[in-house]
């Protein structure tokens, strides 16, 4: 090899590499199942309700499949099989989420809601609803956002800011892929977050409040059932937990999601 062209390859591997330097790959991130205790947590009555299957997309990637049946316990006082990656509860600043989800064609319509992803907080407060969920209600999928810039003593749900964004019909045997970026914070004026569902903006607002005070924020996806379920049996599938920092871009995220092959930098509305 010449020097020019060793030159030209050290180059391109640098800028290969600074690419992806900021997808967090010591949080969260794709696992075999066995480092799977040692990178996320599992919240569910079975540790046999979520399994390492073959993307039944048909890319040959692994992803995972959770599931919940009405018969199972209880985990802290709902029904749910989700995970969340272990070591993240960032309170401030900017974190990029990457979280995808896809119905199969088994998924039963019902009016109880399923939410299926979730950004949710350790804040002191109590019955406050998490600052941003996924969720199915009957057969349409929507986004729902929370915040309340008082102090923990004084913030409740009543007080607190609520929006709910529908985001159409949901169409089964198809990979959703959420991409968030968002500036976590509780002071009113300041904040910022944006969302993309399959490269389409979905969300944006600047200088908001968008978060809660003491609030240290956990990613999680997979089943949760906050009132009842209604069905006898869900399943779910979802791909790993994916993080970034401050200069991740909303391409990136969708360059490592199950949404790569028709997600590019041409379609992702900026």
């Amino acid at each position: 090899m010449n020097f020019t062209r060793h030159l030209c390859l050290a180059s391109g591997l640098l800028v290969a590499a600074a690419a992806h330097a900021q997808i967090d790959t010591l949080i969260g991130g794709t696992v075999d199942a066995s480092k799977f205790s040692t990178r996320y947590g599992l919240s569910s009555a079975s540790t046999a309700n979520l399994s390492f299957v073959s993307d039944p997309a048909g890319s040959g990637r692994t992803v995972l499949m959770t599931r919940v049946r009405s018969t199972d316990a209880n985990v802290g006082a709902i029904k749910r099989t989700d995970f969340y990656p272990l070591g993240e509860s960032r309170t401030t600043g900017i974190r990029w989420y990457g979280i995808s989800v896809y119905m199969p064609s088994t998924w039963a319509v019902h009016p109880y809601p399923t939410v299926i992803a979730q950004i949710d907080t350790g804040t002191t407060a109590t019955n406050l609803a998490a600052p941003l969920s996924l969720l199915v209600r009957g057969n349409t999928l929507e986004l729902n956002l929370n915040s309340n810039y008082l102090a923990t003593t004084s913030a409740t749900a009543t007080n607190s800011a609520s929006e709910v964004i529908k985001l159409g019909p949901l169409v089964t045997n198809r990979w959703y892929c959420l991409v968030v970026r968002s500036d976590w914070q509780p002071t009113l004026g300041a904040g910022a977050i944006t969302m993309w569902m399959n490269g389409e903006k979905v969300y944006n607002a600047v200088n908001s409040n968008n978060s809660y005070f003491g609030a240290a924020h956990t990613p999680r996806t997979g089943l949760m059932f906050p009132g009842l379920m209604g069905v006898t049996d869900r399943t779910l599938y979802t791909d790993f937990i994916r993080l970034g920092g401050a200069t991740t871009t909303a391409l990136q995220m969708y360059q490592i999601s199950p949404c790569s092959t028709f997600v590019t930098g041409s379609n992702i509305q900026w």
